[in-house]
């Protein structure tokens, strides 16, 4: 059987061979466009929550139910919090957690493994998480021409991206 066929004798499938030089579709360059620019956002604001420079309120619907009670904890037990060192003022320990690296790998259009560093304490860490795009009930005027911006009941559903899991290093 050559290549791309699938089978045993009677029963055989074959799978189109890709064009030589053909990328990925403009659909999944702009979902892994948008899951990186969403992951580094959530990220930046994840490690100002963890050092307090911002409240929880903050993440909002950026991040599932879940991982809002996981940060939650983890601000509660100052799991972030670095030691005072005798360091020289403005050195790595003075400016808290910063980000260093993001990588994203999609899985799909609607579902990315995102994974990167950070540097805390002067120490870099790792951190590894999942980003998917769920499904959000968005109020707002009516989008029908000659609506004249009458409220709508439930309004439209949109598809945004929220980090689902979340894991350190």
């Amino acid at each position: 059987m050559g290549a791309g066929a699938v089978g045993s004798g009677t029963v055989s499938a074959v799978f189109p061979r890709p064009r030589p030089g053909a990328g990925p579709s403009r659909k999944t360059l702009a979902a892994a466009v948008e899951a990186r620019r969403f992951t580094v956002a959530t990220s930046r604001l994840l490690f100002e929550v963890f050092d307090r420079r911002r409240g929880i309120a903050h993440l909002g619907d950026s991040v599932s139910p879940s991982i809002a009670d996981q940060v939650a904890a983890l601000v509660r037990h100052d799991a972030f919090r670095v030691a005072e060192t005798t360091g020289p003022p403005g050195g790595p320990s003075a400016r808290g957690t910063v980000l260093q690296r993001v990588h994203v790998q999609l899985c799909d259009t609607s579902a990315a493994e995102v994974f990167g560093s950070y540097l805390s304490g002067g120490r870099v860490r790792a951190f590894a998480g999942r980003v998917e795009r769920k499904p959000c009930r968005v109020r707002g005027s009516d989008p029908r021409p000659g609506g004249a911006g009458a409220r709508t009941g439930l309004g439209r559903v949109e598809y945004r991206w929220q980090l689902v899991a979340l894991e350190f290093c």
